[in-house]
């Protein structure tokens, strides 16, 4: 790493003006008429040179005046010091850093000699002779003199002065070039709280002081904590004229979050920072811009796009060995990173070449045990890898990983990372067993790893981006572990119990962190529930915020960013104020978050119960069998893309909206049961042995088939006038936001005497018709009626659910009640026990305004933030509900989008199991009124006939009655019509449950 320009120290910026200060007390003799005239125009010309920018003659002016001194005061003379100082300046003005170390030691020494550690003349000298030997990478030689000016600064400007803050800074700036992050990081808390209390937390001069912090905090791989205090670091530093500083503080926070898996988040960071280094008034600055452009680089070789970080790369590169040397430090991490854009490319060859003379360069600049070291082994070792030369790979990319464990520690992210290369080494060389013991410890780092708190604002989510890192690397283990499971029988048990660890972590979503929420809270008395729903509460709307005021920094538009950066602030002095009064949040509960082990999950299912968990993993899907006694795993290879193919199919057949691009608007299609046969044939029967016996089957899936019901898998195809058989009716099938959720254990017998309280929301009064453009940042109510016509069949559907529950007319809000500002402030909706809300459901940015999704309600005359006509998912999220049923009857409330490779479960569903949902009934598409109608009454009346049933087992009736057009008993069901056959009329919905 480089040394951040205004962080070296005291004084170590500031001209030596002690140069021409007066002959000291002791001189030697006096100087004689004609040497005081001399000394004096040196003074002049030395001054002059300076002011100038000609380094040459001050370095000249400047020996001839140390020469003079010496002769009359003495080589010994704090005068003579001053003076070796000036010329140390000047030899490093010229970037001649080397020649100018000795000068500035011989300063220093001199001075502490005749004047003492805590005098401005030797704490000068002592900055200087740091500031050269950090430049030249001898941190351990800079590191005492650091110490010693903390030391002085403390004793001459007290402990709580501004430069005692900056000497804490400057020695931890040295420590954490030295790849010594936990030492640095108290010294960058120090200097912070020594200038928040003199400046306040919101002057933009503590902006370097938080910045600094969270990058050691990255170093240590804390990125979850450090990325809120980049971000307030990035809003400080744009308080003022774009500078060096601001550069940094954007960079900093995309490097963030780079490292957390978020690299097209970030990338309108970087080019902001690039942008900012290569003004005017940055070109006069001493930072350098390569920094900025390898971040840029970097970002884009993890998006793949490694052919458009080539070109900045080499340019980098001939920058800094124009400016530093063909064999600096600073030329061959750009060289590595030049190396690792090669390899991804396919240019293995070329890359080692690069790689090998900047790991010589790095091990003599930085030492062997150096963590940017430890980068240019890996870096070379995974090259080599890449030519297929394992064997000369693997003791590089051991010792890639013996550097990482002793200077970064054995559980972080990057000595994690080390292990998984070296595991996908040993496969390469056949050896599946070895390859699974380093991939499990890799894994194990990850899962082992605290959920980190973001800086006071809540429990951070389960898991990272899906492109991060440690995502990849939980993949990649669960490949290793088939390979060596099929190698070695005998250890299949543990292998399979730490792959089906790993496969939950993969398919845990922000639904599962909802399902968490709600636990932790029941699992408190009734005031402290009430108190921690108001700390959760102001943690996503926190994290809401964050999301926002990322995507509005790259714009750089001040008033936006400032108006969304009172808003974090203001919750954020929220939850500082909650927490003084109850204290600290704690960490989640291990058994809320945490995957279940296989025992644990056989011990908590019935003898009829199974779980079916289907994880995809590089180009392979993983599925995991599991009932009381049985267990089956099973790779499916190569089975990914096809899989997305069926899924996008069979949902276009479905609904035309989820069509791709360009298709043709063909109405409602035959569906393919092929297709759907093929889903269960791949998928699921070859595994299906090990859920003899289940009625009742949990399933948790990632990926295309997050998107899609499995009850509509078709079982056996139609074939010589026999109809088709489905999934459906084979199992009662349960959605949960993650295998975790089982932990909830059984629900509590129900009262046959409960009554089935209810509240219905819909039928909006929508006038659909041309009208202009919208304005707002909220939902216009004028695109909300341009956009969504009427849905007369949603208010018989919520009267028929009514009077199936035996529900007043009252329970039921339809036209101008159905209003967002009606539903929040229902006193009905948080009693009731099955609440219903049937109208049109939107998409995140589906209309202009909104960048969630959410339900569409009677728009008001006026758009206000308590009622725009959209209950978004956020607003959801702050409902307080006791219900065990929330029917969704709208468009897509269930899966994220539709695209093949989506998340499991949208914002809308993790919105009301965070509000207190006990199951939720929601829809994968557009829904038809008619069937809708009669599929969500008969599921309610299913369970009201039968409190046995459970809520999947109510769907299963329903389903088949709306398929059929037969009830139970075998009479027809009212308005049945043959279409309903199709599963687009009867397969819509599934249920979510955080439990049974």
């Amino acid at each position: 790493m480089r040394l951040a320009s205004g962080r070296l120290g005291v004084v170590a910026s500031a001209a030596l003006i002690f140069a021409a200060a007066g002959v000291p007390a002791a001189a030697a003799r006096d100087p004689t008429p004609a040497e005081q005239a001399v000394w004096l125009r040196l003074v002049d010309e030395a001054e002059n040179a300076q002011a100038t920018g000609d380094w040459r003659r001050l370095e000249r002016a400047s020996r001839r005046r140390a020469r003079l001194e010496a002769e009359i005061h003495g080589a010994a003379s704090p005068a003579a010091a001053a003076s070796w100082s000036w010329v140390g300046k000047a030899l490093a003005k010229q970037r001649r850093d080397a020649e100018a170390e000795p000068f500035f030691r011989r300063a220093y020494e001199t001075a502490l000699a005749g004047l003492g550690p805590n005098d401005p003349q030797t704490m000068l000298a002592g900055a200087n002779r740091a500031a050269a030997l950090e430049r030249l990478g001898r941190f351990s030689e800079a590191e005492p003199l650091r110490r010693a000016l903390l030391d002085s600064t403390r004793a001459r400007f007290g402990p709580q002065g501004l430069e005692t803050a900056a000497a804490a800074a400057a020695l931890a700036d040295v420590r954490r070039a030295d790849g010594r992050a936990g030492d640095a990081e108290p010294l960058y808390r120090l200097a912070y709280e020594i200038d928040v209390a003199r400046f306040g937390e919101g002057d933009r001069r503590i902006a370097d002081d938080l910045s600094a912090l969270a990058e050691a905090l990255d170093d240590l791989g804390r990125y979850a904590e450090a990325e809120p205090m980049h971000r307030r670091a990035l809003a400080l530093s744009r308080r003022g004229p774009d500078g060096p500083d601001t550069a940094r503080a954007y960079s900093r926070m995309a490097a963030n979050l780079d490292a957390q898996g978020r690299p097209a988040v970030a990338e309108p960071l970087h080019r902001r920072a690039v942008e900012i280094a290569g003004t005017r008034e940055a070109d006069a600055s001493p930072m350098d811009p390569t920094d900025f452009s390898l971040g840029l680089a970097a970002n884009l070789v993890a998006q793949d796009r490694a052919a458009e970080a080539d070109p900045i790369l080499r340019q980098a590169l001939r920058a800094r060995q124009a400016l530093h040397g063909r064999r600096s430090v600073e030329a061959a991490l750009a060289q590595i990173a030049l190396g690792e854009a090669l390899t991804a490319r396919g240019h293995a060859r070329e890359a080692v070449r690069l790689q090998q003379p900047a790991l010589k360069a790095l091990r003599a600049g930085r030492g062997e045990a150096h963590p940017a070291t430890a980068r240019a082994y890996a870096a070379l070792g995974a090259s080599l890898q890449a030519r297929g030369d394992t064997k000369r790979a693997d003791p590089l990319l051991r010792q890639a990983l013996r550097i990482r464990q002793d200077r970064l520690g054995e559980r972080h992210p990057l000595t994690a990372r080390a292990y998984d290369v070296l595991a996908q080494n040993e496969a390469r060389r056949g050896a599946a067993a070895p390859a699974e013991a380093l991939a499990s410890r890799a894994v194990a780092i990850v899962l082992e790893r605290e959920p980190p708190t973001l800086a006071g604002i809540g429990p951070a989510p389960l898991r990272g981006a899906d492109d991060a890192p440690e995502v990849r690397m939980l993949r990649r283990y669960l490949d290793h572990a088939w390979n060596a499971a099929r190698r070695s029988p005998e250890d299949l048990p543990r292998i399979q119990e730490a792959a089906f660890l790993a496969a939950q972590d993969l398919t845990a979503t922000p639904a599962a962190g909802a399902v968490a929420d709600t636990a932790a809270r029941a699992a408190l008395p009734s005031a402290d529930a009430r108190t921690a729903r108001v700390r959760q509460d102001l943690t996503r709307q926190a994290r809401a915020l964050e999301s926002r005021l990322l995507g509005a920094l790259p714009a750089n538009d001040p008033a936006e960013t400032a108006r969304i950066g009172a808003a974090l602030d203001a919750v954020a002095s929220e939850v500082a104020a909650l927490e003084r009064r109850i204290g600290p949040w704690p960490s989640p509960p291990a058994t809320t978050a945490r995957a279940l082990p296989l025992q644990d999950l056989q011990r908590r299912l019935r003898l009829d119960e199974g779980l079916l968990l289907l994880t995809p993993a590089g180009e392979d899907i993983h599925v995991f069998a599991v009932t009381r006694s049985r267990i089956a795993w099973l790779r499916v290879e190569g089975a990914r893309r096809p899989t997305e193919a069926r899924v996008q199919r069979l949902r276009c057949q479905m609904d035309d909206d989820a069509c791709p691009p360009g298709a043709a608007d063909e109405g409602l299609q035959p569906f393919d049961h092929a297709a759907a046969h093929a889903l269960y044939a791949e998928l699921i029967r070859p595994v299906e042995g090990a859920l003899s016996g289940a009625r009742r089957l949990f399933v948790s899936t990632d990926g295309a088939l997050a998107n899609l019901p499995l009850s509509l898998a078709v079982v056996r195809p139609p074939a010589n006038g026999a109809e088709a058989a489905w999934l459906a009716d084979r199992y009662a099938i349960t959605v949960l936001p993650a295998v975790a959720s089982l932990r909830a254990g059984p629900p509590a017998p129900r009262r046959r005497d409960r009554p089935w309280t209810f509240a219905g929301f819909g039928a909006p009064n929508l006038q659909q018709g041309k009208v202009g453009p919208a304005t707002r940042r909220l939902a216009d109510p004028r695109a909300l009626h341009a956009a969504y016509g009427p849905l007369p069949g949603t208010a018989d559907e919520l009267r028929a659910m009514a009077r199936v529950l035996g529900a007043p007319a009252a329970s039921v809000r339809l036209g101008d009640a159905a209003t967002e500002a009606a539903l929040k402030a229902s006193s009905r909706l948080s009693q009731a026990r099955v609440v219903a809300i049937a109208t049109h459901g939107i998409l995140s940015s589906e209309i202009p305004g909104l960048d969630e999704p959410g339900l569409v309600l009677t728009p008001p005359a006026e758009a206000t933030p308590e009622d725009d006509g959209v209950l978004t998912a956020s607003e959801a999220a702050a409902l307080h509900l006791q219900a065990d049923w929330v029917i969704l009857s709208a468009c897509n409330t269930a899966g994220p989008d539709g695209s093949p490779g989506g998340r499991n479960l949208s914002g809308l569903a993790n919105a009301f199991l965070h509000a207190g949902a006990r199951a939720l009934m929601v829809s994968h598409w557009r829904v038809y009124d008619d069937a809708t109608s009669a599929l969500t009454a008969r599921t309610i009346a299913a369970q009201r006939a039968d409190p046995d049933l459970s809520r999947a087992e109510a769907l299963q009736v329903a389903m088949r009655a709306v398929r059929t057009g037969r009830l139970p008993d075998g009479a027809p069901l009212p308005g049945w019509r043959p279409e309903w056959a199709h599963p687009a009329y009867w397969a819509p919905f599934v249920v979510i449950a955080t439990g049974r």
